[in-house]
């Protein structure tokens, strides 16, 4: 007596393999261009948190109201639309700021120092001109719908201290 085999068609064999792998890859390549954005550092006004030459992935399905103090956001510029700002925020709307001797205030409180990770080495490469190590800023009241953003490396970075309280909208993506 012999065992009759079935005899699977050519054409069944290909969905059964085939059709998982390119679900799975379209999935796959949805999340990483749609959903986890990969920004790769340019500058260094993140430093020590994200160095110049690394990259970084931000998530652009977030909540606004989940957004809470130091997390590190990706903001379209004021300035340029077709450019981006790396910060990190420290103000919500209603509160209010100040900087002085590199310890940041908020509300009357001096905000956590370990929020902002200091460089191993406390050699400054350049200071720009007309700043100095301890850049300070007058006390600033983040309106409504808006939010106050700080670069870690506040001496070269490029924050609200100069493009002013960041509207909701233009934040583009949350660190993931």
């Amino acid at each position: 007596m012999s065992k009759q085999k079935n005899k699977v068609p050519l054409k069944t064999k290909l969905i059964v393999i085939l059709l998982p792998m390119s679900i799975g890859l379209g999935v796959s390549l949805f999340v990483k261009y749609k959903i986890l954005l990969p920004v790769s550092i340019s500058n260094g006004y993140m430093e020590p948190t994200l160095k110049k030459g690394d990259t970084a992935y931000f998530n652009r399905f977030y909540r606004k109201s989940q957004l809470g103090i130091g997390d590190i956001v990706l903001v379209v510029s004021p300035l340029d639309p077709n450019s981006y700002v790396i910060a990190r925020i420290i103000g919500k709307a209603g509160d209010s700021i100040s900087v002085q001797k590199r310890m940041v205030f908020r509300n009357g409180a001096i905000l956590d120092p370990t929020l902002f990770p200091e460089p191993q080495t406390q050699l400054i490469a350049l200071i720009p001109q007309g700043k100095t190590e301890h850049d300070d800023m007058k006390e600033v009241s983040v309106p409504e719908k808006s939010f106050f953003v700080l670069a870690d490396n506040r001496e070269n970075g490029v924050d609200s201290r100069t493009l002013g309280p960041i509207q909701e909208s233009q934040i583009y993506a949350v660190l993931w």
